[in-house]
């Protein structure tokens, strides 16, 4: 399985490859689709009776994906004056997530899964916010940089709270060199 530093730069220079234009709109309908995948993940959860905290942070995420995919259409909007075209890339962080469909009873690999895909993302962002000249595309890259690191400490801090050893899974992501 490709590493994740190297998912990363692969993504970096797929996404580079990009207008700025697309690359909005690849974001923008991006996270509504990391926001299904939450979705599903949230419905498995609940059919294999895992606990219910879980269930709720992956509702949780869904919602907040669905929110920042508003917040940069209306970017896309306001910038385009039309709505966004899908970009022929695959999304990174809902193919990333839709791994852990694999199995999710399996909780720890799901929140190696989930935290590493926040971390992706994370980084993306920040990478886009520090080669945008457009001041306001910038100010919400970084926005969702933070809010993904949002996601991802609130991912460690429910894998505790489940008895999956969260630090166990960001030591592999340090030696990896990523955290």
């Amino acid at each position: 399985m490709e590493n994740l530093e190297d998912t990363l730069k692969r993504f970096r220079e797929m996404l580079l490859s990009l207008s700025e234009r697309d690359i909005l709109a690849y974001w923008t309908l991006g996270e509504y689709e990391e926001a299904e995948v939450y979705w599903e993940l949230a419905r498995k959860a609940e059919g294999l009776r895992l606990p219910p905290g879980l269930v709720s942070t992956f509702r949780k995420l869904a919602k907040e994906s669905e929110e920042h995919g508003g917040c940069l259409k209306r970017l896309y909007l306001k910038n385009y004056g039309e709505e966004p075209k899908r970009v022929d890339l695959p999304y990174i962080e809902a193919v990333s997530l839709a791994r852990a469909l694999e199995d999710p009873s399996n909780l720890e690999f799901v929140f190696k899964i989930a935290m590493e895909t926040e971390l992706v993302a994370k980084r993306l962002y920040e990478h886009l916010a520090s080669i945008t000249e457009n001041r306001e595309a910038r100010d919400v890259y970084e926005f969702l940089a933070n809010a993904e690191w949002a996601h991802y400490q609130r991912l460690h801090g429910e894998a505790g709270l489940m008895g999956v050893n969260a630090e166990k899974i960001e030591d592999e992501m340090r030696k990896g060199g990523f955290l």
